[in-house]
């Protein structure tokens, strides 16, 4: 028959044992995490060479046949974006807003925009808290002005 302690110490060692274990398991699926993150980025980079000697033309017929369910989305996503620029373009253009005028706005300039932004709300919550708190001042005013009605 074992005894308490005995008992403890085997369950204490299992429990050690299971821990180990568990701690073993995390730092490899860690391992994993990280080899398939970079797995990720070297197909990514696979895909933008491979579009790359697609848009130079360097890919054989062949490729371009197997890719084409891949490609043509892209080339669509393309085309949106140019369409995209060429409204905003057109757009900057209505009015009178050029890049240039854009990248002049000095760190001040932004700085006191921001500045009007954030005290704009601030001080219309100011106002409504303070409007709030008259309407509770008044209420139990109002309430004094009313006749009281007797009950029989």
């Amino acid at each position: 028959m074992e005894g308490f302690w005995d008992k403890f110490k085997k369950g204490a060692q299992d429990v050690g044992e299971k821990a180990a274990q568990l701690g073993k398991i995390a730092k490899l699926q860690a391992e994993v995490a990280g080899i398939n993150t970079s797995k990720g980025g070297k197909l990514a980079d696979l895909g933008r060479k491979v579009y790359s000697l697609y848009k130079e033309g360097k890919l054989s017929d062949e490729v371009k046949g197997l890719l084409q369910d891949l490609l043509s989305p892209i080339e669509e996503a393309e085309k949106k974006v140019e369409e995209k620029e060429k409204e905003i373009a057109t757009i900057k253009k209505q009015t009178g807003e050029t890049k240039k005028e854009v990248k002049e706005e000095t760190p001040q300039a932004k700085e006191t925009a921001a500045e009007k932004v954030e005290e704009a709300p601030a001080e219309t919550a100011k106002e409504e808290a303070l409007e709030v708190r008259k309407a509770e001042v008044k209420q139990p005013e109002e309430e004094k002005e009313k006749p009281k009605r007797k009950l029989r």
